[in-house]
């Protein structure tokens, strides 16, 4: 059975930001990077890294904020959009972010999924 709302194959992980308790933002530099599966479904955000076999889960309840940006953890994407998935883990906010593709156009130019990922997620948290 297949509950997925949204799957991505080959998004680019570009690791985790937090915020800790005093409201201090913290840059992880050296986190692992690289591509994978994203997947949403009615209860959380997962993310399975290919090469290094790391495995993410987000517990939708546990979501405060989405949001898309050019960047995270101090690089930039361009063209693409980075979505930004904050949530609290241990007493701190933490930011996963992963770059989720689009699709060119000659006449509208780039329009990025992580828009998309953006308002179905948001929907999700204001059932």
């Amino acid at each position: 059975m297949n509950d997925s709302i949204l799957k991505r194959n080959g998004a680019n992980f570009y690791g985790f930001e937090s915020i800790d308790s005093s409201g201090k933002h913290h840059f992880h530099l050296i986190e692992m990077r690289g591509n994978g599966d994203l997947v949403l479904t009615e209860n959380e955000i997962s993310f399975n890294q290919w090469i290094v076999g790391n495995k993410y889960h987000i517990p939708l309840n546990r979501v405060t904020k989405v949001d898309v940006q050019a960047w995270h953890n101090l690089k930039i994407k361009f063209p693409q959009k980075v979505l930004r998935i904050y949530y609290q883990e241990d007493g701190e906010t933490k930011i996963f972010g992963v770059s989720v593709g689009g699709q060119l156009s000659i006449t509208k130019g780039w329009k990025d999924d992580a828009y998309l990922w953006k308002e179905k997620i948001e929907s999700l948290l204001n059932k």
